[in-house]
């Protein structure tokens, strides 16, 4: 509870991956988000975490609950049930990544709000991202194609 400032708008939160301190802003969306869920939903506990279990004994929640729930939703959903396809929250962290990035975010702060401690690692993020790829993609004009090779 404490990580959230409600007089200017702010969560503090100490990272998990790399216990670096980051600072984001509370916008309204998100503000109203958790005073619903901390008025109609968290079980009542003087614990000091928000999100808590909800069965008893109450306890923090763990990120593990949190992966599970995500590839239940999945499961469910039939989203990325193939073999070998990530699920839980590596997608929403890819998705999140290549929509900042999209939206002119500048790459040192996308890999400050991921945690990561090296910029080299948002690369893994955003080499999938389509419209860069096409920006690296190479002319085929200077190669001769037979006219039954060409698509109209």
């Amino acid at each position: 509870m404490a990580d959230i400032d409600w007089a200017n708008d702010l969560i503090r939160i100490r990272q998990q991956k790399t216990d670096i301190p980051l600072e984001l802003p509370l916008t309204k969306t998100i503000g109203n988000a958790i005073y619903d869920y901390l008025m109609m939903e968290r079980p009542y506990n003087e614990l000091p975490e928000i999100f808590l279990t909800q069965c008893t004994p109450y306890t923090r929640l763990q990120s593990t609950s949190l992966t599970n729930v995500a590839k239940k939703i999945m499961t469910v959903a039939k989203i990325r049930t193939q073999a070998g396809d990530r699920k839980g929250f590596h997608i929403f962290r890819h998705y999140l990544a290549t929509t900042l990035l999209g939206k002119g975010v500048s790459q040192p702060v996308i890999s400050r709000i991921l945690g990561h401690t090296s910029p080299v690692s948002l690369n893994a993020y955003l080499s999938a991202d389509f419209p860069h790829l096409k920006e690296c993609s190479l002319s085929v004009e200077c190669f001769p194609l037979r006219k039954e090779v060409c698509f109209e």
